[in-house]
Order: structure tokens, then sequence, then C-alpha cells
């Protein structure tokens, strides 16, 4: 008998829709880590994008037999965690907005600034505050493109657009990105 690991991911949705607990460990293993970091750039809070994350797989169990198995297995996981981050965000913004509160600016808190060089780590937060001045849609895409490293085809399916889509926005967020940078005085 093949193990879990050697099983497709259309092999394994349907042994965990008929309710074989393994089949799922399964998927949980090999997505679990692209989630939490798609969770974490989104959200920039590791607790917050853990919890999300796990909110992500319960709702993937729970709508595991409505997966259109012509459709890449990640790119729907994908998107159903863009769209708990999104609701997340909304539900910050209008926390923030009723209580007036100011978010904290913790880059380490999400565990995101890595590199032991100031220098380096100066660059990569300036462009993660940019990123985060971005407007939602460009945001994702460079979250998908940059961070999941995900190809066009693939950040065009999580979010359902084509894939012309997908370029356009990329490029509009490139150059946003730009022009935020340089507002800042950051680059030149």
């Amino acid at each position: 008998m093949s193990s879990e690991r050697d099983k497709t991911d259309g092999e394994l949705v349907v042994r965990a829709i008929d309710g074989d607990e393994k089949a799922f460990r399964e998927i949980l293993s090999r997505y679990r880590q692209k989630v939490l970091a798609i969770c974490l750039r989104m959200l920039k809070n590791r607790v917050e994008a853990e919890e999300a994350a796990q909110d992500t797989f319960v709702k993937l169990y729970l709508h595991l037999d409505k997966y259109d198995q012509q459709r890449a297995l990640m790119a729907w996981i994908a998107g159903i965690a863009i769209n708990e981050c999104r609701d997340r965000l909304r539900s910050r913004a209008r926390f923030k907005r009723r209580f007036r509160e100011i978010d904290e600016d913790n880059p380490e808190a999400a565990g995101i600034v890595e590199d032991d060089t100031y220098e380096k780590k100066a660059v990569v937060e300036s462009v993660e505050k940019a990123i985060e001045e971005l407007p939602a849609r460009l945001k994702e895409i460079i979250v998908l493109r940059a961070y999941a490293d995900y190809s066009y085809e693939e950040i065009a399916a999580t979010l359902k657009v084509r894939t012309g889509t997908v370029m356009s926005r990329l490029y509009r967020a490139r150059e946003k990105l730009t022009e935020i940078m340089k507002r800042r005085g950051e680059i030149e």
C-alpha cells in the first residue's frame, strides 16, 4: 500500500471527503507553510496569521466537497486564506475606527525580518512598509508573487481573475511601490 505522500491532491481530497483523517493531515502537511506565509505577509502579526491559517484549514475541511478538481488545490486554498485575511483586515479597520487606536508598528512580531545585517533589515522594512500602503488588490498580487512565489497563472486561479489582469495589477503595484518609496525619499 502506498503512503499518503504518493497520492495526488485530487486523490487526497476524495479520501478526505470520505472521512480519511490521514489524507486530510497530508493536505495540511503539504500546504501549511505556504498558507502561513501568505497570512503573515497579509496580516503582519504572527499570532493573527497563525489563527488565520488555522481558520483557513477549518474552512477547507468544512467545504472540501465543493473543491473543483479542475483547479489546483493550492490555488483554491490560497484563495480561502486571502479571503480570511481580507475579513480580518476589514475587522481590524473597523476596530481601529471605532476605538481610534493606533496600530503598533512592530515588523519583528511578524517574524519576517530575519537577516542579520542592519542595512538589509532597513531595506526590507522599508519595502514592507511601502507594501502596507498599497490598495488591497495590489498588495495581494505582490504578496502572492514576491513572497509566495506564485506564477501568474496560479495568482489568476487564486484570485479568480484573468492572467492579463494579474500582469497589469502587478505592473501597477510595482509602479505604486516605486512612487511610495520615492515620496519617502528612500529611492531616487
